[in-house]
């Protein structure tokens, strides 16, 4: 390289210095300020010439108290760099914190500094919200803790009285000590019993599935899990003339908890036997695939359908029902959207009045 190259190449170091958007300056092996950059100029709010040739102590005394200048000497004498957060540095009417890089260069040294004030602001301001999230969280949780216990405990104390009523009754029945103008009361106190108990085991039923902690993950076949299902519960399938369709080429198995993905399929074939159109016989098409790596799990009918414009914890919500000309509780679909929130999944339901309804459940 000949001089001129030289000097152009210095002319282009000199102009990247002075233009840097980051503060620099150079000191010599006594730690005398040789150069100052235009940005560390601004970011110090300084005067060149009360720099240049001045000693690093003399303009930071502080420093000979924080082990920086032994630390600056290491990296003269090593060439090993060096790196400092959070340094303070205050100006006539704020304080800025900057990380500060020392780096050998020439017989001297080279600093470099980088404001962080507003990120070291952000990160606190991040922990304080994530400190508060945790609050809230442990809050929630010990709330959640009460009320599960609460339900476990009135569930249980009205359970045992509803018990002794119901053999009252059976007694009463029994032995035929209920005369016949009080016969339709009597079956009216059966039913309403009757009910009672069912919710409390349906209670009963969802307390569980929330507070069970560990699943029991395996790999499940929905080909042989629909079999079993099938079987379990031929006759209601009978019964309603029900024709099940099912397409689990696209994902024929998924890894998860048998005894949940059961209840959550059986649930939804129950609803659409339970929910039929009475002028058509009942098709229940079910089927499976894989959607940016995640089990999709649909399952469609033709019943009586409903108005999926309809608030969604009234579709969702423990003891809510569509229809309430057939038995039923208003649990099943309570206890699949709780099921599949717990693991992460998402549920999504359309459907029309008369044109039955298709649930599709991302795991």
């Amino acid at each position: 390289m000949d001089l001129q190259e030289v000097e152009k190449t210095n002319d282009l170091r000199e102009m990247f210095f002075e233009n840097a958007i980051t503060p620099y300056v150079i000191l010599d092996e006594k730690l005398d300020f040789i150069d100052v950059n235009q940005s560390a100029i601004q970011a110090m709010n300084i005067n060149r010439e009360d720099f240049l040739g001045q000693n690093i102590v003399d303009v930071f005394p502080n420093l000979n108290t924080k082990n920086r200048i032994k630390a600056y000497e290491h990296v003269i004498a090593n060439g090993e760099s060096i790196m400092f957060n959070g340094i303070p540095y205050k100006t006539d009417n704020q304080t800025i914190k900057f990380t500060i890089k020392a780096f050998k260069i020439g017989e001297g040294i080279g600093i470099s500094a980088q404001e962080n004030t507003g990120l070291l602001k952000t990160n606190q301001t991040l922990e304080n919200s994530r400190r508060n999230l945790q609050d809230i969280n442990n809050r929630l949780l010990r709330k959640n803790n009460e009320l599960e216990e609460l339900i476990y405990v009135l569930s249980h104390d009205l359970g045992a009285p509803l018990v002794n009523i119901q053999s009252l009754l059976n007694i009463l029945e029994y032995d035929n000590a209920i005369l016949e103008e009080g016969m339709e009361v009597f079956e009216k106190i059966k039913e309403v019993v009757t009910h009672m108990d069912s919710k409390l085991k349906a209670i009963n039923k969802v307390n569980a599935i929330k507070t069970e902690q560990a699943d029991k993950k395996t790999e499940v076949d929905f080909s042989v899990l629909l079999k079993r299902i099938e079987a379990n519960h031929s006759q209601e399938i009978i019964n309603s003339r029900a024709i099940i369709k099912a397409d689990f080429s696209k994902c024929p198995a998924i890894f998860f908890d048998p005894i949940k993905l059961e209840s959550i399929l059986h649930n939804l074939i129950s609803n659409a036997i339970k929910y039929k159109n009475p002028k058509r016989k009942p098709i229940i098409h079910i089927k499976t695939k894989m959607v940016k790596g995640k089990t999709v799990l649909t399952v469609k009918d033709n019943g009586l359908g409903f108005d999926d414009a309809i608030n969604y914890n009234k579709i969702f919500g423990l003891f809510k029902r569509m229809h309430t000309h057939v038995d039923g509780l208003g649990v099943g679909l309570y206890i699949i959207n709780s099921i599949v929130a717990n693991h992460g999944g998402k549920i999504k339901v359309k459907s029309q009045i008369n044109k039955g309804a298709e649930f599709k459940i991302t795991f």
